[in-house]
């Protein structure tokens, strides 16, 4: 008999956004490919990319228990990397905003679906925003870095665990 220890539902989502042509504007989508070539295959963890937040992704993403939004910074960070937890919030929101805040995101996405998933932001820290589609070497170091402190929060809250299938004998 196979005891199945993961279950199917995506608990966490992490949602990287960013624009890829945009030099460091980028780090999300980088984070995120490094993260499926890692993660991709386990159940419990969704990984979304995108160039800003959608309001199409509410939909997608509500029942998670955990979301991680990565994004670059302009701001000076220790190390690079920057973890900050986010609350939902809907003041000064507008429908027709261009851009979504992941306090906003995660206010409609309480008030549409009454889902409050524990959320942070991780940012990384960029330093050329130019057109380009390349990353600086030193914010690849940096987004390298995010990847793997996501990783490191996912194993230390299990949430990514391997599917373990356990025999019985006997």
């Amino acid at each position: 008999m196979a005891i199945d220890l993961c279950t199917e539902k995506r608990s966490c989502w992490v949602i990287a956004y960013g624009n890829s042509q945009r030099g460091d504007d980028g780090i999300g989508p980088y984070v995120a490919q490094i993260l499926d070539q890692h993660l991709g295959a386990l159940p419990s963890v969704g990984i979304a990319c995108l160039p800003q937040l959608d309001l199409a992704l509410l939909e997608e993403i509500q029942g998670a228990d955990h979301l991680i939004f990565v994004d670059a910074s302009v701001e000076a960070l220790k190390d690079g990397v920057g973890w900050t937890q986010v609350t939902p919030e809907l003041n000064g929101w507008a429908l027709d905003s261009h851009h979504l805040s992941p306090g906003a995101f995660l206010g409609l996405l309480a008030l549409l679906y009454d889902c409050k998933p524990v959320a942070w932001t991780v940012s990384v820290q960029g330093t050329h925003f130019e057109f380009s589609e390349t990353l600086d070497p030193q914010t690849k170091h940096y987004a390298r870095r995010a990847a793997v402190q996501i990783v490191d929060w996912l194993f230390l809250h299990s949430i990514a665990i391997p599917k373990i299938k356990i025999e019985k004998r006997g």
